[in-house]
């Protein structure tokens, strides 16, 4: 077993005074193995004539990554990563598969005009022969993937033991990934617990912490008449610093005060109608949408769909003979609230981060399931009973309360960042590099091509003002996109604006397959 580097950390003169130092023969006396790790370090007691104890830390050379010193930024990107994480820095090595943004500079520059670094391929020809690279856009469990972090890193780092095997004399990073969940670090602080313990099962992947932050900005107003949700995707953060999880706490507190007054706000008005308080309930509403819930992503779409379902449950379904017979038939709560438990229970079997889906389908469909009553004869009853006056005027009027709190262009309330409010949490994360998200998915409510390519200039001139020096990439490579955008995305206009774009910011031109899913490969 070959000695790489010895660290010498303890009381080695009269004063304790320490010293870190590394020599090539020291005359060391053993005394005591205090400690011995997975991945080959040995944390071992040492007698220093004339001096003391001193405790060394021998690494073994083959379990030792290459080049966890060629950046040296990214060695004390590592070792604060452990240090806010309450790890010791002095084991950066371990988490070496854990790049900062000086090596992944080096790794976009190396894929910066190699799309097909980023792309599984039709029928993932990519991954059997090795050439996909880079998955740099991944959620997790923490925030609506269907993966844990574990899950995700170690399929990851079976794939890149399998390209390094397929490339043994390759100076590139085998394979790389980014954790990016919407705007949580969970993912990322647990991330740096998996790999510090087992470092030598990820010796060959390379992992990006990141995340995803939801803004709306007012972008190209000349062309649009609302903000555009303009996702970010933050690179090289250190999920314990204190700086930055302070400002996402404040940003889902203000999340959570609109909630509560917009539950406040449609409870006022039912009760005017029906004296009935508190018939709507924020945690209700938490419990049906995960989003809201985990408090990520936007308020309105999510507590809109949650207060919809529940007036359409009390004042249409459960006045209905028919459906009450068909639901007490299948043991079927006839009650809201309990029908709603149920509702809720298997809308999670069929989508477990129970993402929003409009009342007049997803109603009509559950019933359905639960009671072999054809959808469409549901859908039809609903649809009547929005002929009801006493029921279409409350609906209205509370329609109007929520209404209230869309994100416009001048907004009554302001619960979701911007790029400047974005710029100024990240001020404490040094290292971090930004860039946007699916930028061409910000032009999907525009239909005319030229007005998009406009709309596009404005999206990347604001994203440079705000983010300045930290801006450095955007995924012109996005895998993901749904099939009208994929052909935007295809054709030689589009390409040609976004290599310019790209070169005018010189921004890195990144990919990624979004992935949601069971597959670290595809969406």
């Amino acid at each position: 077993m070959g000695i790489n580097n010895i660290s010498i950390h303890g009381n080695i003169d009269k004063n304790q005074t320490k010293c870190k130092s590394s020599v090539k023969k020291p005359a060391l006396v053993q005394t005591t193995v205090l400690r011995k790790d997975t991945d080959g370090t040995a944390e071992i007691h040492y007698a220093i004539p004339n001096y003391g104890q001193a405790i060394v830390y021998i690494q073994n050379a083959d379990k030792i990554r290459p080049g966890t010193k060629l950046y040296t930024n990214d060695v004390q990107y590592r070792k604060n990563l452990l240090l806010n994480a309450g790890l010791r820095p002095q084991d950066e090595y371990k988490i070496r598969s854990i790049v900062g943004t000086e090596e992944l500079k080096d790794i976009m520059k190396e894929y910066n005009n190699n799309e097909m670094a980023y792309s599984s391929g039709k029928n993932l020809e990519n991954v059997k022969s090795k050439k996909m690279r880079a998955n740099l856009h991944i959620h997790t469990t923490a925030s609506d993937g269907l993966m844990s972090v574990q899950e995700i890193l170690d399929k990851a780092a079976e794939y890149a033991d399998k390209v390094a095997k397929n490339n043994p004399k390759t100076n590139n990073a085998p394979f790389t990934i980014a954790i990016t969940d919407h705007d949580t670090v969970e993912s990322a602080q647990e991330a740096i617990k998996i790999i510090a313990k087992n470092p030598q099962k990820y010796k060959n992947l390379r992992v990006i912490l990141g995340i995803e932050m939801t803004t709306f900005n007012d972008i190209g107003t000349n062309i649009v008449d609302m903000p555009t949700n303009t996702h970010v995707l933050v690179y090289g953060i250190d999920p314990n610093e204190k700086g930055f999880t302070n400002y996402l706490n404040k940003v889902k507190a203000k999340k959570n005060k609109i909630e509560k007054s917009m539950i406040n706000s449609v409870n006022e008005t039912y009760k005017k109608h029906y004296g009935i308080e508190n018939f709507f309930d924020i945690k209700q509403a938490k419990k049906q949408f995960s989003p809201l819930k985990k408090d990520i992503l936007g308020i309105y779409p999510n507590l809109n769909s949650y207060i919809q379902n529940k007036l359409i449950i009390e004042h249409i379904l459960l006045k209905n003979e028919d459906i009450l017979n068909e639901l007490k038939k299948n043991n079927i709560p006839t009650d809201t609230n309990g029908f709603i438990d149920k509702f809720i229970e298997y809308r999670y079997k069929l989508d477990k981060n129970n993402r929003t889906l409009k009342p007049m389908q997803a109603l009509p469909d559950f019933i359905s399931a639960c009671t072999k009553t054809d959808s469409e004869k549901i859908s039809e009853i609903l649809i009547k009973g929005f002929e009801n006056k006493d029921f279409l005027n409350l609906y209205n009027e509370i329609q109007e309360k929520i209404d209230g709190y869309k994100l416009t262009l001048n907004s009554k309330y302001d619960y979701i960042p911007k790029f400047s409010d974005l710029a100024d949490g990240l001020k404490t994360q040094d290292q971090v590099i930004i860039g946007l998200a699916h930028p061409l998915n910000t032009t999907t409510t525009i239909a005319d091509k030229k007005d998009r390519y406009e709309f596009m200039e404005d999206l990347y001139s604001q994203f440079m003002k705000n983010f300045k020096n930290k801006a450095k990439f955007s995924e012109a490579y996005y895998q993901s996109y749904k099939p009208k955008m994929e052909d935007f995305k295809a054709e030689k206009s589009t390409k040609d604006f976004i290599d310019k774009i790209s070169e005018k910011y010189y921004l890195y031109k990144t990919g990624s397959q979004d992935t949601h899913g069971l597959n670290i490969f595809t969406r």
